[in-house]
C-alpha cells in the first residue's frame, strides 16, 4: 500500500496506554494518565488496552484540550489467527509486527479520522513517553463551573444546593472520599466559580464510578438523569495551581 502522508517513520514521546492505567464500568472507560499537552503540536498513543477504537474517534472526552492525536492499534485478530494456524500445525510462530493507524481531527463540527494498516519494516519507530507531571500542576478528574448569580443567572445554580446531600450520600454509599483534594476557583464578580476534583488515593475504578455518578446528578434536566447516557472516554486534565490572587485555587472543606 501506498505510505499515508501523514504517517511518519519515527515517533518520539510516545505514550502508552495499557491495562494499569485502564478501567471500565457499565461501558464507559478512564484512561487514567495525566499528560501535559502544547495544543497545537500533534500527539501519538499506543493503545494496548481493549478499548473500541470508536470511543476515540468519536468521544470528545479523550483529552478534549487536543486538536488532534494519532492512535496506534495492535492488529489483535491478525495475531489471534496466526496464534491458532500455530497451535493447529504443532508449530511455534511470531507473528511480525502488525498495527493500525488512525490520524484523528477534530474540526469545528466533526471528527476526520484517516487510516493505514502496516506490518513488519513499514511500521515507524517508536520511543515511549516517560515524562511526569510538572509539581506545580494539578490533576483534575472533574470540573464544575458555575456563572453568575445574576444578570443573567446561570441555570446551574437551580441545583447547585443539591451537591452537598450527593457528596455525604455518595461516600457514604461507596465508603471512600471524593471530596479530600477538591478545589474552588473564584472566577468573577457576580459569583462565577469553578470546582475542580482531584480526587487523590482512589483506585480508577473508583475515580470512574464517582464521573458516572456525578455525571448523571449534574444534570438540569430529570428526564435525562433517568436515561443511560453514552459510553463515554474519560481522561484526567492538568491545570496550572495558581496560588496568589483572586482566581487563586483554595481547597474545599
Amino acid at each position: 500500500m501506498v505510505r499515508p502522508d501523514w504517517l511518519a517513520q519515527k515517533y518520539s514521546q510516545v505514550t502508552m496506554i495499557d491495562n494499569d492505567h485502564v478501567a471500565v464500568l457499565n461501558g464507559n472507560y478512564l484512561v487514567d494518565i495525566p499528560l501535559q499537552f502544547n495544543t497545537d503540536s500533534s500527539y501519538v498513543f499506543y493503545l494496548n488496552a481493549k478499548i473500541p477504537v470508536g470511543l476515540f474517534k468519536e468521544s470528545l472526552g479523550f483529552y478534549p484540550e487536543l486538536k488532534q492525536f494519532i492512535l496506534i492499534v495492535p492488529d489483535w485478530k491478525f495475531y489471534a489467527e496466526v496464534s491458532k494456524m500455530a497451535a493447529m500445525k504443532g508449530m511455534c510462530v511470531e507473528p511480525e509486527t502488525t498495527n493500525f493507524y488512525y490520524f484523528i481531527r477534530r474540526e469545528e463540527d466533526h471528527v476526520k479520522v484517516d487510516s493505514a494498516r502496516l506490518g513488519g519494516l513499514e511500521n515507524p519507530l517508536l520511543d515511549f513517553d516517560k515524562s511526569a507531571v510538572p509539581d506545580d500542576m494539578l490533576t483534575v478528574y472533574r470540573k464544575e463551573s458555575y456563572g453568575s448569580v445574576c444578570c443573567p443567572r446561570d441555570p446551574m445554580w437551580d441545583i447547585a444546593d443539591q451537591d452537598s446531600s450527593f457528596i455525604r450520600g455518595f461516600e457514604e454509599k461507596n465508603k471512600f472520599k471524593v471530596t479530600i483534594g477538591r478545589y474552588i476557583q473564584m472566577q468573577g464578580k457576580e459569583g462565577e466559580n469553578s470546582i475542580y476534583y482531584t480526587l487523590p488515593g482512589l483506585t480508577t475504578l473508583q475515580r470512574l464510578q464517582f464521573l458516572l455518578e456525578k455525571r448523571a446528578q449534574w444534570s438540569l434536566n430529570r428526564a435525562a438523569k433517568k436515561m443511560p447516557p453514552s459510553p463515554k472516554l474519560f481522561t484526567p486534565q492538568l491545570f496550572q495551581l495558581i496560588t496568589i490572587g483572586f482566581n487563586k485555587f483554595e481547597k474545599m472543606l
